[in-house]
């Protein structure tokens, strides 16, 4: 395995850095506070900022309009992102889902949709845990019925990224109750033309990442916005789930990249006892135990971009990435936390921030438990799912 990026791929990393060290770092930590991301102007501000990167249309071709990036090249972007602000970088990051409308919309659903897309225009979600399902989508309550033109869409989903802030909601349901995957279609749901109720939902971390709960009250979307047919719904969202966790195990190596250069600062800065705390071997400990953590996730997510780069199977490896950075960041923060003493659980740095964006990270697109049923189901042969 390479290990090297290409010159390329480095020259974009130091522009990237550079990015966030003048326009988004200074402003991490207000934004965050005050939950400004919520603000579409502000937001789009941001988000023009990071447009000529190719944060926006990362994953779709030149020939129609986007950056055509490789994931490992997009790895590269994400991480200085997360590093910078992961509120930010989980706004960017589910914007970029508009790539399953690229890759099988129909054309006229791509000529519609895809242009306001990937200006940030407009802004999109994917809807598919709900109140009652979270591992398993095969087991989604929500229908959309067919009635003539248009499906009914009625139920009800939670902890939507950008929900809050979406024009487009890509809506995984069933087309009839209790079938099952067999069921299992996506609906395109343009709020302009169908809208649909949200109500932002607080939490631990990411506190400036849009995080709602839709509610589709016997709505009328119209049958062309079919994305899934019935029957192939579940294997897109297993698909989608592979680069996904791939994206947050990379997320998650930018946060605890975070800590870490917070931490050696402060290391050197604190003075005890007429010395540098980073002299004291205990601290130097923990700066080891947090570098090797962060360097071990780094590959861990970096093999999975490799893989999903040469379109095979990765469930197993982005999994494996998944849990292990997420859990690494949790650690890493904590140990940052730790060096800087009371200081650290104080706003006054940034390193308790780091800390609660981390911990949220493992929880989305699959617990930590369940993805290590995956990687064992894989291993074993022997699935512990019911």
């Amino acid at each position: 395995m390479d290990f090297e990026f290409t010159d390329e791929q480095k020259m974009l990393k130091e522009t990237a850095r550079k990015l966030m060290e003048k326009e988004i770092i200074p402003i991490a930590d207000e934004y965050d506070k005050k939950k400004l991301l919520l603000d579409r102007k502000l937001l789009k501000g941001l988000l023009d900022k990071l447009a000529p990167l190719g944060y926006l249309a990362a994953h779709v071709p030149e020939e129609a309009g986007g950056y055509g990036m490789s994931y490992v090249t997009w790895g590269v972007l994400s991480e200085e992102l997360f590093r910078a602000y992961a509120s930010l970088a989980g706004v960017v990051g589910i914007q970029n889902g508009h790539k399953m409308i690229y890759d099988i919309g129909t054309p006229e659903q791509k000529k519609r949709l895809l242009p306001a897309l990937l200006r940030a225009d407009k802004i999109i979600c994917s809807a598919i845990t709900e109140p009652n399902v979270g591992s398993n989508p095969a087991f989604i309550e929500t229908t959309a019925t067919l009635d003539g033109d248009h499906y009914l869409l009625n139920g009800t989903k939670t902890w939507i990224s950008n929900g809050t802030i979406s024009d487009v909601a890509m809506v995984v349901a069933q087309t009839k109750r209790g079938s099952g995957a067999a069921g299992l279609c996506h609906l395109i749901v343009e709020r302009e033309v169908t809208p649909y109720e949200a109500r932002d939902l607080p939490k631990l971390g990411l506190r400036s990442f849009p995080t709602a709960e839709l509610v589709f009250d016997n709505i009328r979307v119209p049958k062309d916005n079919l994305l899934v047919a019935p029957g192939q719904g579940l294997k897109e969202t297993l698909r989608a789930f592979e680069s996904a966790r791939a994206g947050m195990a990379i997320g998650s190596v930018g946060m605890a990249q975070a800590a870490i250069d917070a931490s050696i600062r402060y290391a050197k800065e604190r003075m005890q006892f007429g010395k540098q705390i980073g002299s004291f071997q205990l601290i130097q400990e923990m700066i080891a135990d947090m570098l090797a953590e962060t360097e071990a996730a780094r590959l861990l997510a970096y093999r999975g971009f490799m893989m999903l780069d040469k379109k095979v199977r990765c469930d197993r490896e982005t999994s494996m990435a998944k849990f292990y950075a997420t859990e690494a960041a949790v650690r890493v923060t904590s140990m940052a936390i730790q060096i800087h003493g009371a200081y650290g659980l104080s706003e006054e740095y940034p390193v308790e921030r780091y800390f609660r964006d981390a911990r949220s990270f493992t929880i989305p697109d699959g617990t930590t438990q369940i993805q290590k049923l995956i990687v064992a189901r894989r291993a074993l042969g022997l699935s512990a799912f019911v």
